[in-house]
C-alpha cells in the first residue's frame, strides 16, 4: 500500500489511532487525528502529535474534516455508523480498522484470534508456546499494542498473533490471516451492532479472505462457531473439549491429545494446566491447534501448558487478607465471561459487579450464583439494572449493597466475606462508564485491596451458615 503523499483522517486518539497515525506520517502520509474528546481531555496526545508535524482536531467528529480526504482509519471504539461516516461512505471515501491497516504492511503470516471470550488468553499462550520452541512471534492487536506498530519488526521469519474484536473486524477488506480461530460467540456489544445476527456475522469476517491455503481453527462445542466449517474456504482443524472428535484436538480420558489423520498424540494432563477452569481448558486446546498447524514441538508445548499463568485481570490473584482471596477479573466484561469466572472459583464467593450498559440481559448470570455467590456488591450504569434482576431471581436483597467506588466495593465486600471466601471482581460489563478501560478498572481493584492492609486487615471470623440459595 502506497501512502506517500496520500491524505488520511484518523478517528480516535487512543492507542490504535495514534500508532496509526505515527507510522502513516513515517511513511509520507499526510495525517489529520480527530476525536470527539475536549482538547482538555486529550491534551498530552494533540502535544506528542503536533511534535511530529500530525494535525490534530478536538472537540467532535466534523463532517467538513472528510473533504479531500483518500482514506479514513476509525479507532475500534468510533461507531462505523456516524454521520461522518455515513457521509464519508457516499463519497466513496475508502474507510479501513487499523488492523487491515497492518495487514497491508505485515510481511509476516498472521494468526488472527476472536471470539466473544477468551480471547487476551489465547492469544498470549500462543504467543508463549511460540516463543518457548524458538519461533519468532509478536503479540500484537486488542491485546493492548496495536498491529501496525509492530509490523516491522519480523521481516517474514515469524509469526503476527494478533488478538481482533468484532468492532476491528467491522472495518476490513483484505484482511486474510494464515491463520484464523474463533472461541466461542455469546452476545455482546449488542449496543454497537444493534442485533446478535450482525455481531455474528462481524466475527465470521475473520475468515471471509482465506483460502485452500490458510486454516481455520473453531470450537466443535460452540452450536454457532462449528456451524462455519462449511463456510469457510480455509482448512478446519476443530477443538472439542466434551467430545472425541475424528480429526483435530480433543480430551481424552482426562488427556489432551492431537490426532491427525494416523495417529493420536498425548500432549498432557488436564490437571497439569496452569490456567484451571473449563473455559481456560477450551483456550488451551484452541492455543493447541494453532501451535500444532505451525509444527510446535509436542513436549515443547506441554511444558509451556504447565508453566502458563494466565494473564493480569483474567482470573488474577491479587491477595489474600484475613483468608480471604481477592481476584480480579475485569476482563469479564460480559454476562457469560462473568459466568465463567464464577464457575472457575471454588470459594464461596462474594462478588463486585457491574460497569455501562451494553444491552445485555443479565437472568443467567444471576443464575450461575446459586450455592456459589454469598453477597452482591453492585456498581456504575448497571448497578441498579443487575440487582433488580438478582431480587427478582430470589437473591436476598439484604445481601446485596449498591456503592458508588470501586474502594468502596471492596470494603463493603470484605465486610461481607469471612475467612476461607473469596471477592471476586469479575462485572459482566463494559468498564467505559467509569474507567478508561478494564485494565484501569482492574488496576484501581488492586490498588483498593493493597489499601486493606491495617485498618481493615483483622481476619473476619468463619461463619457456619450456608450459602444463599435461589429460587
Amino acid at each position: 500500500m502506497d501512502v506517500q503523499n496520500k491524505r488520511v483522517l484518523i478517528l480516535g486518539m487512543a492507542r490504535s489511532g495514534v500508532a496509526a497515525a505515527m507510522f502513516l506520517r513515517y511513511n509520507g502520509a499526510h495525517v489529520i487525528v480527530n476525536d470527539k474528546k475536549p482538547l482538555s481531555e486529550v491534551q498530552d496526545t494533540v502535544n506528542t502529535l503536533d511534535k511530529i508535524g500530525i494535525k490534530t482536531v478536538a472537540g467532535g467528529h466534523y463532517e467538513e474534516l472528510i473533504n479531500g480526504v483518500d482514506l479514513i482509519i476509525p479507532s475500534p471504539g468510533v461507531p462505523m455508523d456516524i454521520p461522518m461516516l455515513i457521509k464519508a461512505r457516499e463519497s466513496g471515501i475508502p474507510i479501513i480498522s487499523e488492523i487491515e491497516l497492518g495487514y497491508l504492511f505485515a510481511k509476516s503470516p498472521i494468526i488472527a484470534i476472536t471470539g466473544t471470550n477468551g480471547k487476551t488468553t489465547t492469544t498470549t499462550l500462543i504467543g508463549e508456546i511460540l516463543k518457548n520452541d524458538n519461533k519468532n512471534a509478536v503479540v500484537a492487536g486488542n491485546i493492548g499494542v496495536p498491529l501496525i506498530q509492530v509490523v516491522d519488526r519480523l521481516d517474514g521469519n515469524g509469526y503476527l498473533v494478533v488478538e481482533v474484536s468484532s468492532f476491528q473486524l467491522e472495518g476490513i477488506q483484505k484482511f486474510k490471516p494464515y491463520i484464523s480461530l474463533i472461541l466461542n460467540i455469546t452476545k455482546d456489544h449488542i449496543n454497537r451492532h444493534k442485533t446478535f445476527d450482525n455481531y455474528i456475522k462481524a466475527k465470521m469476517r475473520i475468515f471471509e479472505n482465506q483460502d485452500k491455503g490458510d486454516f481455520t481453527v473453531l470450537n466443535a462445542d460452540d452450536e454457532i462457531v462449528s456451524g462455519f466449517s462449511s463456510i469457510t474456504r480455509g482448512k478446519v482443524i476443530p477443538f472439542s473439549r466434551k467430545k472425541e472428535l475424528d480429526y483435530g484436538v480433543f480430551v481424552n480420558n482426562q488427556v489432551i491429545v492431537v490426532k491427525d489423520e494416523d495417529n493420536i498424540h498425548p500432549i498432557c494432563h488436564v490437571k497439569e494446566l496452569g490456567i484451571k477452569g473449563s473455559h481456560n481448558l477450551e483456550n488451551a486446546l484452541a492455543a493447541i491447534c494453532v501451535c500444532w498447524i505451525c509444527k510446535v514441538n509436542f513436549n515443547s508445548m506441554a511444558e509451556t501448558l504447565r508453566e502458563f499463568r494466565g494473564v493480569e485481570h483474567r482470573l488474577e490473584l491479587v491477595d489474600v487478607i484475613g483468608g480471604v482471596k481477592f481476584i480480579n477479573d475485569s476482563k469479564g466484561t460480559n454476562p457469560d465471561a462473568a459466568i465463567k469466572a464464577i464457575e472457575a472459583v471454588e470459594e464461596p464467593i462474594v462478588l463486585i459487579a457491574g460497569g455501562m450498559d451494553k444491552g445485555n440481559d443479565f437472568t443467567e448470570f444471576v443464575k450461575a450464583f446459586e450455592n456459589r455467590v454469598k453477597a452482591l456488591i453492585v456498581m456504575g450504569e448497571t448497578a441498579d439494572k443487575i440487582k433488580r434482576t438478582a431480587e427478582i431471581n430470589g437473591f436476598d436483597k439484604n445481601k446485596i449493597k449498591k456503592v458508588d467506588s470501586m474502594k468502596d466495593a471492596v470494603i463493603e465486600a470484605f465486610k461481607f466475606s469471612s475467612e476461607g471466601d473469596c471477592v471476586l471482581l469479575s462485572p459482566a460489563c463494559a468498564s467505559w462508564d467509569m474507567y478508561k478501560d478494564f485494565e484501569e478498572r482492574g488496576r484501581d481493584f488492586k490498588e483498593c485491596v493493597r489499601n486493606l492492609r491495617g485498618p481493615y486487615e483483622t481476619p473476619p471470623k468463619k461463619e457456619k451458615r450456608g450459602l444463599q440459595k435461589m429460587c
